[in-house]
Order: C-alpha cells, then sequence, then structure tokens
C-alpha cells in the first residue's frame, strides 16, 4: 500500500466531511461566527458581513466538497488495487491534481464570492 495514496485519501476525505458540515450549516442558518472554521478574515467583522459571506460563499464550498471527494475516491481506490507502489503513478497524480482543484474552488471561489458579496457592506463603514 502506498503512504502517500493513503494520505491523499484520508485528507481530502476530511475535507470532504469538512466542506459538507459547512455547507449544510450555512444553508441551515446555523453557522455562527468563529475564529477556528470558514473563511479568513471575515471573523472580526460583524455578524451580518459574516453571515453574507459565508452565504454567497456556500455554492463554492459545495462544489470544493463534491471535488474533494472525488480525489478521495481516485485515492481509495488506488488504494484497494495496491496502486501507487512506484511513487508518482497515474492515480496519485490524478488524485492530487484533483485535490488541488478542490482547495482552489474553496480558496479562490468562495474567497472571492464573499469578497464581492459583502464589498458593499464594508464600503458604508
Amino acid at each position: 500500500m502506498s503512504r502517500l495514496l493513503l494520505i491523499l485519501c484520508g485528507g481530502f476525505a476530511l475535507g470532504a466531511i469538512v466542506c459538507a458540515i459547512q455547507y449544510v450549516s450555512i444553508r441551515t442558518g446555523r453557522f455562527r461566527r468563529n475564529p477556528y472554521l470558514g473563511l479568513p478574515g471575515y471573523a472580526r467583522e460583524s455578524d451580518q458581513v459574516w453571515k453574507q459571506a459565508h452565504e454567497a460563499a456556500a455554492p463554492w464550498i459545495g462544489r470544493a466538497g463534491v471535488v474533494a471527494a472525488i480525489a478521495a475516491t481516485i485515492a481509495g481506490v488506488g488504494i484497494a488495487i495496491d496502486a501507487g507502489l512506484d511513487g508518482w503513478d497515474a492515480i496519485t497524480v490524478a488524485s492530487a491534481l484533483i485535490g488541488a482543484v478542490a482547495a482552489g474552488l474553496y480558496l479562490f471561489g468562495a474567497n472571492t464570492a464573499a469578497d464581492e458579496a459583502t464589498k458593499r457592506m464594508r464600503r458604508r463603514r
């Protein structure tokens, strides 16, 4: 079994679970302002800015979670068929690249949507 595939599978699965929890919490209105989980930089803002930013980012967070789950599944299939023993094989590279897309969706897509949604609210201050 490849240690790298195991790390990729576990890491992306954890990321998918965190995205799912965040997405459901935002959609049900139960995602409270906190400095630990969520988009960085909005915890210092008001409750209204926090809510607006995360509601705008929720679709991107959901997409990132789905893509991370796909990356974890690919790594899991690689573990199941004993791939990755030679280091960087096709399954390992595919899982890592798809996981990088998931991270990009969260980091850039969600933050951009949140910034656009809260730009007017911040200008009023």
